[in-house]
């Protein structure tokens, strides 16, 4: 992994390219970098009429609370042992063993250092909760409170699929428009390529539960209350996943 530039030049692509380095996403033509998926909820938020710069970082930031948190901790202690320079000093690039759900908080304080509390809550909403029944409640008042904290770290029971709509049905009646923004962007490249091609090397059952899930998701989005441009929405959840069953 590459090491982190001086804290001055850390922009949010900069920190999401970073935690996302070497982590791989499946595409119909194979194994892709995952930096891409981030890259195009920005690029849908910015055609959704989203020019808030606060958003646009989160869109960039999305996953890596709930994909990377460990490096986010180690990205936090590089910058606070190597001081403007980003350059990790002793100890900086050691994680000590804590519980998921603690990991996500320190995470979340690494984004709200670098990018301020706005950007960290609206990441602690979108992030999809634990199903540990080891995870704490609660997270970082001063960071994400009410429904963005339960949304990152409270433990909760249940198949992953059953706790996805349950925390989006939470996040779209309750939670901030930014927050719902960037939650139909990532929704909307998620569901981008479901549909499976000649030679697809993905499984197609796998497949086939992507779109039912996702295709149960269509109206609790369709009548949440965002910052995108709402005939832009409206289109672009116009989709019926269920095709191609």
């Amino acid at each position: 992994m590459e090491p982190l530039p001086a804290r001055d030049a850390i922009t949010p692509e900069v920190l999401a390219r970073w935690a996302h380095d070497g982590q791989r996403r499946d595409t119909p033509a194979g194994p892709g970098a995952y930096i891409d998926h981030p890259h195009r909820v920005v690029e849908l938020l910015v055609a959704g009429g989203v020019a808030d710069p606060e958003v646009l970082a989160a869109g960039w930031l999305h996953d890596t609370v709930e994909d990377q948190p460990g490096r986010l901790v180690l990205a936090g202690a590089a910058l606070d042992h190597g001081s403007d320079d980003g350059a990790a000093g002793p100890g900086a690039g050691v994680v000590e063993p804590v519980d998921d759900a603690a990991l996500r908080d320190r995470a979340l304080a690494v984004l709200a250092d670098l990018f301020g509390p706005t950007v960290a809550r609206i990441v602690a909403e979108v992030t999809n909760p634990l199903p540990s029944s080891s995870a704490s409640a609660g997270s970082l008042p001063s960071v994400a409170s009410g429904a963005a904290s339960a949304a990152s770290s409270t433990s909760t029971q249940g198949s992953p699929d059953v706790l996805y709509l349950e925390h989006l049905r939470q996040m779209c009646a309750h939670g901030s428009p930014a927050a719902v923004s960037v939650k139909i962007c990532d929704h909307l490249d998620n569901t981008r390529d479901l549909d499976p091609v000649p030679a697809d090397p993905r499984d197609p059952a796998r497949l086939a539960r992507l779109r039912r899930k996702y295709a149960a998701a269509r109206p609790i989005l369709r009548s949440a209350s965002s910052l995108l441009a709402p005939r832009w929405q409206a289109s672009a959840l116009s989709r019926d996943l269920t095709q191609g069953r």
